[in-house]
């Protein structure tokens, strides 16, 4: 995002590849804070709504091309210009602060919901980015794509603004709170999945879980970022004055903050729980291999001697007493099981003899894993299905203020 002229510079920014949209697609509201109603518009009736000095607009915007923002800020008359490089996959809010407007990136999971779906597999999760632009009577947001945030803010707007909305920033603070809120939940179903990976390398079965793993992984970072990113949006909301934010605003802007910041926490703290996964499976390929070498020095043990008695009578010297005796061979064959025997009750008498029985003792059928290509299989309550359905059902729709 660039100042189109004297403001800061940055590069490009860009996600991967969206689907082109429909023709655009266009929503407009405008609310009187005197008389706390509401009332939507179509584009048509876009200047005159800007133009009434009682009430504050809402626009956003789902086009292919972002010229559609361009055009649609200079009703405003602000010549902010926006670079057509919005796919990059680097997560930046990508700030500019100018005197009739603050614009920044907000970054938003598609649809919540499917990883939440206890129907569904682990999936990757799959964000979109938002443009939203903050002005004194109005906020404009522009996004390529059909995003599960925009749709529930417009639903919830006008009900929230009734309750205690006064500026535009307080679609803003809707925004924000509802991705923090997705944010927090998708962290918890990836908790969900580690604790039944958990369970996998407890019962032995951990060699199908490498899929399950880099998905969970790749997910942890993706939520770092989409944190990360929310809250330098909300330092700046929250601790810098300006015309756009009012100051009970910040001080709302303020508790979202520390409210990003627990979420980063938690986010945190599943990385660390991936760790702690990856671990106890290479703590259990160790056990394994350790298993494995105390088989073979067990046998080695007992053979060893066994050889050496045959190396012996093996040789081809001529005055050789044994070789003589009528039943030599079979005393030397008793005397070799006798040896045999007495270092396996001496091997098992030390405990060495563990690993063999384990090796050879079938694994416990753990309970099933969603697997990552085909239907999600039965879980036992506690792990990742039950947990799914109710963060699915707990979640209820609070008011906010700005």
């Amino acid at each position: 995002m660039a100042d189109g002229g004297k403001g800061c510079q940055n590069p490009p920014v860009v996600l991967s590849q969206a689907p082109h949209t429909d023709p655009d697609q266009f929503f407009g509201i405008s609310f009187d804070p005197q008389e706390r109603t509401a009332r939507r518009f179509d584009r048509e009736a876009l200047r005159r709504e800007s133009a009434d000095p009682s009430v504050f607009c809402w626009i956003d915007v789902q086009a292919d091309d972002i010229g559609v923002l361009n055009d649609l800020l200079k009703n405003w008359n602000i010549d902010l210009a926006l670079i057509n490089h919005f796919e990059e996959p680097e997560v930046l809010p990508r700030i500019v602060e100018r005197n009739d407007c603050v614009a920044f990136y907000l970054y938003q999971v598609i649809d919540p919901e499917e990883h939440l779906d206890t129907a569904r597999t682990i999936e990757e999760i799959e964000f979109a980015r938002t443009v939203m632009v903050l002005g004194a009577d109005f906020i404009i947001t522009f996004h390529r794509r059909s995003i599960a945030v925009i749709d529930y803010v417009k639903t919830h707007c006008e009900d929230a603004f009734r309750l205690a909305g006064q500026t535009p920033s307080f679609v803003t603070f809707l925004f924000m709170e509802r991705c923090l809120y997705d944010y927090a939940h998708l962290n918890l179903a990836n908790d969900n999945f580690l604790d039944v990976i958990q369970e996998h390398v407890f019962y032995g079965h951990q060699e199908e879980l490498a899929a399950g793993l880099a998905i969970a992984g790749r997910n942890i970072l993706t939520l770092k970022k989409l944190t990360s990113s929310a809250q330098i949006v909300l330092m700046l909301l929250a601790t810098k004055e300006n015309p756009f934010i009012s100051a009970p605003a910040r001080g709302f802007f303020r508790e979202m903050l520390q409210n990003a910041n627990a979420v980063r926490d938690a986010v945190d703290s599943s990385r660390d729980l991936l760790h702690s996964v990856l671990a106890n499976i290479q703590a259990a390929a160790a056990n394994r291999t350790s298993d494995v070498a105390r088989v073979l020095t067990v046998l080695s043990g007992v053979l060893l001697p066994l050889t050496l008695v045959t190396g012996i009578y093996g040789m081809n010297f001529e005055n050789m007493p044994e070789l003589g005796y009528r039943f030599g061979y079979f005393g030397v064959l008793g005397a070799l099981g006798v040896v045999a025997c007495g270092l396996l009750l001496l091997f098992r008498h030390f405990g060495w003899l563990r690993g063999v029985s384990s090796l050879s003792r079938p694994a416990k059928a753990p309970p099933k894993v969603p697997e990552i290509n085909g239907e999600l299989r039965s879980v036992p309550t506690g792990s990742l299905g039950g947990s799914r359905r109710v963060v699915a059902s707990e979640r209820r729709d609070e008011p906010a203020s700005g």
